[in-house]
C-alpha cells in the first residue's frame, strides 16, 4: 500500500499498526 499524500502517512501507519496487532492476536488465538 503506497500513500501519495504525505499528510496521510502518519494516520495510515497507525491504522496499519493497529491492524497488525489485531492480526497477531488472531494468529496467536488460532495457533
Amino acid at each position: 500500500m503506497v500513500s501519495h499524500d504525505v499528510s496521510d502517512k502518519t494516520p495510515g501507519m497507525l491504522l496499519v499498526a493497529r491492524l497488525h496487532v489485531d492480526l497477531c492476536r488472531l494468529a496467536s488465538a488460532i495457533c
